[in-house]
């Protein structure tokens, strides 16, 4: 009888149909990937886990991306309106183009300093203050941080490729680092502390600018980047919506600088 036993205890441990224990210890994140895969109950192996390239999970109280870290040929990955704050599972995982984290609880985004195949990023509705880890990626095209804590934009002044850029409602003041990001079309810094704004002169291709929620007064840059637009190749003013509102305006920006963006072509929400 015990010889028995053993035989049935050996053969299960060697049977294929033994299930290793999942890599996840989240079980909505495990569930999500199973969805994905189609294949409720078979083994998370790493031949499986291999043929994952895209993952959208939304709202599921996913907060423990452990086990992501073996799902090597991922490139589009979106949590949405989850619990995550560790990011380090992604650290690894080179192949990602498309990664979309808002609304999460993230403050760290350091294990992305990495991931340089990445070509999109949101990060709207998080707790992020150092957009340093960004600084390498240079395959960016377009960054959405809006609702974070972000003061300083110095890293992202190397990301030529960037079109799209949101940091709304953040802490920024210093528009400096955005002088050299000439392929930006759209720009969001509403409901920042923006004073100056000088420096957006030189963005040539914006055809979204919001300012809406700012310190600004003066809009005498702008004016003067219409007019030598005016004059040459009229591709920038002719083109540009502009939203202003929550401004305090000077009389003269309120009146002639105005008057004169509209009479160049600019449309203007104020």
């Amino acid at each position: 009888m015990h010889h028995r036993i053993l035989a049935v205890v050996l053969l299960a441990a060697l049977s294929p149909a033994v299930l290793k224990a999942a890599p996840f210890n989240d079980k909505n994140l495990e569930a999500a990937v199973r969805a994905a895969l189609q294949d409720p109950k078979g083994e998370l192996n790493d031949e499986a886990l291999s043929k994952l390239f895209v993952l959208e999970v939304t709202n599921k109280g996913i907060a423990d991306l452990t086990g992501l870290e073996k799902c090597k040929n991922l490139a589009l990955l979106k949590l949405t309106k989850n619990q995550v704050s560790n990011l380090a599972p992604l650290k690894d995982l080179t192949n990602l183009q498309s990664l979309d984290l808002a609304e999460n609880k993230i403050t760290d985004i350091s294990p992305l300093a990495g991931l340089t195949k990445l070509q999109y990023i949101e990060l709207t509705g998080n707790e992020v203050a150092n957009v340093e880890p960004l600084k390498g990626l240079s395959a960016l095209s377009a960054i959405y941080m809006g609702r974070n804590k972000v003061a300083d934009l110095a890293p992202l002044s190397g990301l030529k490729r960037l079109a799209s850029l949101g940091v709304e409602r953040n802490q920024i003041k210093d528009l400096g680092p955005l002088a050299s990001l000439t392929n930006l079309d759209n720009l969001n810094l509403a409901e920042n502390k923006i004073t100056d704004i000088t420096p957006l002169a030189k963005l040539g291709n914006l055809r979204i600018l919001q300012l809406q929620g700012n310190q600004i007064t003066d809009l005498a840059p702008l004016v003067a980047a219409c007019k030598a637009d005016a004059s040459g190749s009229k591709r920038f003013a002719p083109y540009l919506r502009l939203y202003l509102k929550g401004n305090p305006l000077s009389d003269a920006a309120k009146g002639e600088q105005l008057a004169q963006l509209k009479g160049l072509g600019v449309r203007v929400d104020f």
